[in-house]
């Protein structure tokens, strides 16, 4: 089911992207408060910041509940996105991310908290949500985090297997279905 989703996956133009020159494409479906989210993200972020040939699709996957939803929208925001690596490395770096330090760290990147969460409230972003969540779905993608390259599916916190799957994908050899 992968390759029938290649474009919503790799090249949809509302998502954040990093590295977004890079010739080899790592897409994340994940939840800022999903403690292997949490874990695997020093990872992600050494991944993109060490490797320039790595383009990284972040997919907001919200699922464990409002913080989650109040979170994601606020991160599509194009304010939100012009900081977007800045913005995932704190969110993430929160034990328990809430309200308050989503907030926290929107001053901190210099982004006035109050007016992206009006910006926040765009129905495109609500859409956009939806969209990646039916997408989740047609490729039973349950969990987070959960990680796409080329046609290898890697679903949890499992590193050494999206390591594989990149060097897999350098090879040009990325044709397993689901890596466990």
């Amino acid at each position: 089911a992968i390759g029938r989703f290649r474009a919503q996956l790799e090249r949809d133009p509302r998502d954040f992207v990093a590295n977004p020159n890079g010739k080899i494409t790592v897409v994340e479906f994940f939840d800022y408060r999903c403690g292997y989210c949490k874990l695997t993200a020093p990872d992600v972020v050494k991944l993109i910041e060490q490797n320039p040939d790595i383009r990284f699709v972040f997919k907001e996957f919200p699922i464990f509940g409002a913080v989650s939803d109040s979170v994601a929208k606020i991160a599509l925001t194009p304010a939100a996105k012009a900081r977007g690596l800045d913005l995932y490395k704190r969110w993430m770096g929160e034990k328990a991310l809430d309200e308050a330090g989503v907030d926290r760290h929107l001053a901190e990147v210099g982004i006035n908290p109050g007016q992206v969460r009006k910006a926040a409230d765009d129905p495109a972003i609500h859409r956009q949500l939806l969209d990646t969540r039916a997408l989740a779905e047609a490729l039973k993608i349950e969990g987070t985090p959960a990680f796409i390259v080329g046609d290898i599916l890697i679903p949890g916190a499992d590193i050494p297997a999206l390591r594989a799957a990149i060097l897999s994908a350098r090879a040009g050899s990325a044709k397993l279905k689901t890596v466990s």
